[in-house]
């Protein structure tokens, strides 16, 4: 099951802080029922191509419906096929956890 890492950045909002965009996209997010995981540059989230893709194609929507004219997302997907690998595993065994 593939992870994406998105970052979503809403342009011409008329202020440097984006707080309000990034609450509303992870609202959708959450509401998705999609496995995620928050940062402070972005969110990971896993799980099936099409609903990854849905989510973020709302998340823009709910965006533009704010006010916002142009959105400008990054997206970089880690697409293993030989295992399945949970986001946290990942993390667990670079740390040692694992």
């Amino acid at each position: 099951m593939p992870i994406f890492d998105i970052s979503v950045s809403p342009l011409g909002t008329g202020s440097t802080s984006v707080s309000r965009y990034v609450r509303a996209a992870f609202e959708v997010i959450k509401k998705s029922g999609l496995k995620y995981t928050l940062s402070p540059m972005g969110t990971c989230l896993q799980g099936d191509w099409d609903k990854i893709f849905a989510t973020i194609k709302q998340i823009h929507d709910t965006l533009a419906d704010m006010g916002c004219g142009r959105l400008v997302t990054s997206i970089r997907i880690d697409d293993r096929r030989d295992k399945e690998q949970p986001m946290q595993a990942k993390v667990e065994r670079v740390l040692g956890q694992k």
